[in-house]
């Protein structure tokens, strides 16, 4: 193939290039800081779309002044670099391919980072950045774009700080450690980066001017703070692992006048980089006494933020299971939820976290081992290979110039560290393709030192090549162009399904919230729109059932009502047809049987229909004792009290602290009549186990249900003296203590419960009742609390 020095390619196809440039250059220095200031879209939906569809333009234009022009600017030998670079996205596609074609794998709901089309995209974008950035000028552009973007985050950041989270918010980030970013930890990963970025450009460039060293020193300082603010342990190990690293590269790299002379160990120890093992030691320290000085920093700007993720031996257990089950690709992209439902841990039933459905395992190429197979993992390991391999030997690299060594330096440095967070965090959309932005710079440096060359390659002057040639690229282009339709019509039934959640949600506007789920459906039929059209038609349902029969017929209502059951169960039903190994659309299909199952409403078949779906859930999410109570409470609804009972006791087995289950079980003893038989088991069971505050509360239960209120005020108190949040202990313990005559102390215990459920209207209404004096229930339909069917108060740790 013929080959021409870059400089000759044609003034029509530079000017694309250059469009190209500043879309991506503008798209990247928008990244962190860039939101769409619209209350009921997420914040990492507006950075997927900013994102997405600037790499599919910038693409457009770098193939269409290909085809035009007859020749492409591409790194020489072309064959092993874009080899090595397309492995992972070709992994990805055929993981998604092997697993049957799923709109969720490939687009997911949001574009998600763990899909097909946002991998291939990410790292399109990776190579473009690595060719219309081979030029020193553009690399620095580069710099500048994201060191911008960093000062402003920041800026909005201190803002934030200072003001308690008060300014700023826009209606999106409630809390001072929410942004536009993402989550607080990565708040530490963006300013661990822009630390690199300050410390290694002072270590290697002597003679910057007395302005620049004293803007590089804030950049260094003010990006440590943060670092030491989040103080996410992760981040310290990384940044200073990364800084050793610098610090050997820098001793070992030094050069004698002559080759021939070694230079000694107390010389390279002397010429030891003094920024980077104070970074380095700073690390460290805060790592050993995370608890202390981050903690501190935290607490004095109160901005302390707790991410639960798995655990890394959990997340190896079910990549372990998964690849045992699918060898080959994994379960397919943006599926690690069915595995973690699968293969959780027993003893995760046990925390908070015990409904949650994690979507990823401790880091993203972990989790990409769950999800695309040892295919995928090869991939990732040629890949990541290749560019170690590069990286070490650029870096060692003699140059003439050395600002084009520093390049190649910083650029390898930081991606490294940005690759290294990978392997133990899932970062937010801005995170992660700012590690492909800086791999691409890395890949544009050693271009544009010389150390592999970036060619104008031209396959019109051979009919066989320009043939071949013009196919890859039309085909590029219609797979582009297609990646782009498909994202935009992602996007749009993204964006009616959460005008519906909005309207439904704020308004109770359930005509409006309807249309645009219907308009969400048919922009892009997901299960999870069909799931919610079926919520929001049982809620119609209740809307009908309310209207007055003085006003509307009976024979109205009553048409109204089988209209609006027939549309919930199609819909229902429509979201188990799109994908039924999810869980959840089995749970939302009972609950549109289970809704209309009640004896008062006496539909045939709603019953046994109910418990059919519920059970499919069960089978699909067996580690989750809420689909055994939901069993329960349907039992219960039936009065099949003994079956309620056997599926509660279920519940209890596998998580031995569920509230709900001990609140039915009381019930249904009181139901039974058999409270003091009831009584005298729970207490044989606190003396068996006197350390599971579940026990306790639902003895005390009990006893209030026996109006034994002196005798519910221990039980209840040793519950919540194990666990001080209890709230429902706290509750009824504040009852009995109202009862008793004792009204400082209930006043005590729902000043408690006006702190943890501050929208509680009855938790607000009962405490301004004890202040005045007054009775403590002035309505009837609540006065009995024991008897509700659910707990009376949401429990934050249950």
């Amino acid at each position: 193939m013929d080959e021409n020095i870059i400089n000759a390619v044609p003034s029509k196809a530079a000017l694309l290039n250059k469009v190209s440039f500043w879309i991506l250059l503008v798209v990247t220095a928008l990244l962190p800081v860039f939101f769409l200031p619209v209350s009921f879209l997420s914040t990492q939906f507006g950075t997927s779309l900013l994102f997405s569809f600037g790499v599919i333009v910038s693409a457009i234009l770098y193939i269409v002044s290909g085809i035009k022009n007859g020749s492409l600017d591409l790194p020489k030998p072309a064959r092993y670099v874009l080899g090595f670079l397309a492995l992972v996205p070709i992994a990805y596609t055929l993981a998604g391919i092997s697993n049957g074609f799923n709109r969720m794998a490939f687009f997911g709901y949001t574009f998600d980072i763990s899909t097909v089309g946002f991998v291939l995209l990410s790292f399109v974008y990776m190579f473009l950045v690595s060719v219309l950035f081979s030029d020193r000028q553009k690399i620095v552009k580069g710099y500048m774009a994201f060191s911008l973007s960093a000062v402003l985050f920041g800026l909005f950041v201190i803002v934030r700080l200072v003001s308690s989270g008060k300014a700023l918010s826009f209606g999106l980030f409630p809390s001072t450690t929410s942004s536009m970013l993402g989550s607080w930890n990565n708040v530490a990963i963006l300013f661990a980066v822009s630390a690199l970025l300050s410390l290694i450009t002072l270590e290697m460039n002597r003679g910057l001017s007395k302005i620049l060293k004293i803007m590089l020193w804030v950049g260094l300082v003010v990006s440590m703070f943060f670092v030491a603010l989040v103080n996410f342990a992760a981040v310290w190990v990384i940044l200073g692992l990364v800084s050793f690293l610098f610090i050997l590269f820098r001793m070992f790299s030094l050069y004698s006048e002559n080759d021939m002379v070694p230079i000694s160990w107390a010389k390279r120890l002397l010429k030891a980089p003094k920024i980077s093992v104070a970074i380095f030691v700073l690390s460290i320290i805060f790592y050993i006494g995370s608890a202390s000085f981050g903690l501190f920093l935290a607490n004095k700007f109160s901005a302390t933020s707790v991410e639960v993720r798995p655990s890394f031996g959990s997340t190896m257990e079910i990549a372990k299971n998964t690849i045992r089950e699918k060898p080959l690709f994994g379960t397919g992209p943006n599926t690690f939820v069915t595995q973690w439902l699968t293969y959780k841990p027993a003893d995760i039933v046990t925390t908070v976290f015990w409904n949650t459905d994690f979507t990823n395992g401790i880091g993203l190429l972990p989790t990409f081992a769950v999800t695309t197979g040892v295919i995928g993992i090869l991939s990732w390991l040629l890949f990541l290979g290749f560019y170690l391999y590069l990286g070490i030997k650029s870096i060692f690299v003699r140059q003439e110039d050395g600002s084009n060594r520093y390049i190649v330096i910083t650029t390898f440095f930081v991606s490294l560290f940005m690759w290294a967070t990978h392997l133990v965090y899932v970062p937010s959309t801005s995170i992660f393709v700012l590690t492909f932005f800086f791999t691409g710079l890395f890949f544009a440096s050693i271009y544009t030192s010389g150390i592999i060359p970036v060619v104008n390659r031209k396959f019109n002057l051979n009919a066989r090549q320009g043939f071949v040639s013009s196919v890859v690229m039309v085909a590029s282009l219609v797979a582009v162009v297609g990646l782009g339709y498909g994202l935009f019509r992602n996007s749009l039934s993204l964006w009616y399904f959460q005008k519906s959640s909005y309207a439904l949600n704020t308004n109770n506007d359930s005509k409006g919230a309807e249309n645009y789920m219907l308009k969400a459906i048919v922009a892009v039929p997901n299960d999870i729109y069909y799931r919610s059209l079926s919520e929001i038609q049982i809620f119609k349902l209740n809307e009908v059932l309310a209207q007055d029969t003085k006003v509307v017929k009976s024979e109205d209502i009553q048409k109204q009502f089988n209209d609006g059951l027939v549309n919930a169960i199609t819909a229902a039903k429509s979201s188990v047809d799109m994908d039924s190994a999810n869980y959840l659309n089995w749970v939302s299909l009972g609950r549109v049987y289970d809704a209309v199952s009640i004896p008062q409403i006496n539909i045939t078949g709603a019953y046994e229909s109910a418990q059919l779906a519920y059970i499919e859930a069960l089978k699909r999410n067996p580690k989750n004792p809420g689909i055994l109570m939901l069993l329960a409470r349907l039992s219960a609804t039936r009065n099949d009290l003994k079956q309620a009972e056997a599926y509660a006791q279920q519940a209890i087995q596998i998580k031995n602290n569920y509230l709900d289950a001990y609140f039915l079980l009381s019930q249904i003893e009181v139901a039974n009549g058999n409270i003091a038989g009831a009584i005298k088991s729970v207490t044989s069971a606190s003396v068996i186990d006197p350390t599971n505050p579940a026990i306790f509360f639902q003895l005390g239960l009990l006893k209030y249900n026996q109006q034994d209120f002196k005798g519910a005020i221990e039980p209840l108190e040793k519950a919540t003296t194990m666990t001080p949040d209890y709230a429902n202990a706290k509750f009824f313990l504040g009852l009995s203590y109202e009862a008793t005559g004792s009204r400082d102390k209930a006043i005590k215990q729902f000043e408690d419960l006006a702190v943890s459920n501050p929208d509680s209207k009855e938790v607000t209404a009962l405490l301004e009742n004890l202040k005045a004096g007054k009775p403590i229930f002035t309505d009837a339909s609540n006065a009995k609390p024991e008897k509700g069917k659910e707990l009376p108060v949401k429990e934050r740790n249950n």
